[in-house]
This record gives C-alpha cells, structure tokens and sequence, in this order.
C-alpha cells in the first residue's frame, strides 16, 4: 500500500512577487485541503534542498525572523529553479519541496493566487503519524494498517 509520501502529488500555483509568503502558506493550505490551525515556516533552501533562513508565520521568540504576513516572495525569491521548503505541522512535519519553475511579468487583471495544475490526489492532513521527537514519544503501531 502506498503511503501518501510514496505518490506523486504537486501543485503548481501561479502568484505574484509582491505577494507574501502568508499568502503563499494559504494558497498551499488551500491545494492541499489542509486546515490552517497548525504552525509553518518557509525556509530559503539550496540545490541540495538544506534547510537555510527561516519565513516564519508566527514569531515565536528566540532572535530576528522574518514573518511570513511581512515578508513579500520578491524579497527572496528572484530566479527560476529556486528552491524553498515548506514545513507544516510541526508534530506531523509536512515537508513541501517547492521550485520556482518560472517568473512573469505582472499581469495586473488576474487574481492571485490561483492554483494552475493539480497532479494527484491530496494527502490526509492527519493520515500521518507525529515525528519520533528525539525518542521522546513512542506510537504502537495500528495493526490494521499493516
């Protein structure tokens, strides 16, 4: 049986530049039918797909980061294959490889965001179990997914 890790599953959602991660972050929560109730954060990333600065949605302390809702897609974003990750959910860990696959000048009479292509069916939000969080937490396996 395949786990939802195991299937293709994309979207290619089309946004402008000046637009801001919190609306990417929505616009994701969207094409993937999650609901919004749990924390993320964008980082910047490179080829080898390593986490680098932290987009963060809320601030939660702990020095500088750059908020999501302040925070415009132009401030980072500014080449094609450009690569980001998305974590949502922190005990779950959705992981999102995003790839910026082109850049438009601005087309001022669409509405943005706008999901362009949906390739396979959306992942459960809670169909995955929480990360073993430093052996902190131990799950017993569901027999009847086995």
């Amino acid at each position: 049986m395949d786990t939802p890790e195991e299937e293709d599953v994309f979207r290619d959602i089309e946004i402008y530049s000046n637009q801001t991660f919190l609306e990417l972050h929505s616009a994701i929560q969207e094409a993937f039918n999650f609901d919004q109730s749990q924390l993320a954060s964008f980082h910047l990333s490179d080829n080898d797909w390593e986490r680098g600065e932290e987009i963060t949605l809320i601030d939660m302390g702990g020095g500088e980061k750059q908020l999501m809702e302040d925070t415009a897609l132009s401030d980072h974003i500014r080449s094609k294959n450009q690569k980001l990750l998305y974590i949502f959910d922190f005990m779950l860990m959705w992981t999102f490889f995003i790839e910026v696959v082109a850049i438009y000048p601005r087309k001022t009479d669409r509405v943005l965001p706008e999901i362009v292509l949906s390739v396979g069916d959306h992942p459960d939000q809670y169909a995955k179990k929480p990360e073993n969080l430093f052996g902190a937490m131990q799950y017993p396996e569901d027999p009847e997914t086995e």
